[in-house]
């Protein structure tokens, strides 16, 4: 299976909080610039910067996304009807390998310096918020972005689809997913996500699957 370019990707997942947000902002676009300034923070520390603290660096970063990402409910999305037909222990099993493959697919990826966003507006639909908002390199070039929110039964505003250029992180994963089970099952899919978890070592990268 192939999925976004995970430099871009990451770009879009993580880039959208470089800069303050504006005095229009809710409480979903406060929590993407709370939860990723802690984030940028550690990615900027430089007890951090030796090779010999990479490891570390990397499971405080994912610690960090953790708390920022709904995986729960991006995981759910992406296996549609499928999600319905699982027990809450196997529900509970797909969003570790979901968090996984997200986390060792994209967030070694993130860059920082050099980058900002402006935030252009947020939309209720139901639930659900969508953050528009514009990324800029150091280029100058704007990149389009929308972050999908959902607030938890704690209170707290997590981002669980990002979409650019025409396209949904949870929709493309979502469509590869669909197309295991169509073709093989849902046991091979997970089977294929276990696999993938079991070659990576946390030094390592891995692609989409």
């Amino acid at each position: 299976m192939t999925g976004l370019c995970p430099r871009a990707a990451a770009c879009a997942l993580m880039l959208f909080v470089v800069s303050g947000s504006p005095a229009w902002a809710g409480a979903p676009t406060e929590a993407l610039r709370h939860s990723f300034d802690r984030i940028f923070a550690l990615l900027d520390d430089p007890a951090f910067k030796g090779g010999d603290r990479a490891v570390e660096r990397q499971r405080e970063l994912f610690a960090l996304a953790d708390s920022a990402v709904d995986f729960s409910e991006a995981a759910r999305r992406t296996l549609g009807a499928t999600w319905d037909r699982r027990t809450p222990a196997e529900r509970a099993h797909f969003v570790r390998l979901f968090a996984d493959l997200i986390a060792h697919a994209y967030l070694k990826l993130i860059p920082h310096h050099g980058v900002r966003i402006a935030y252009d507006e947020e939309i209720w639909t139901g639930k659900d918020v969508i953050v528009r908002a514009r990324t800029f390199g150091k280029t100058g070039d704007a990149t389009p972005v929308s972050f999908a929110m959902r607030e938890g039964g704690d209170g707290q505003w997590r981002v669980f689809d990002v979409s650019f250029a025409g396209m949904s992180l949870v929709g493309t994963y979502r469509a590869q997913f669909m197309r295991v089970i169509r073709t093989g099952s849902y046991e091979e899919l997970v089977n294929r996500l276990e696999t993938k978890a079991g070659t990576d070592t946390d030094g390592m990268q891995r692609s989409a699957p």
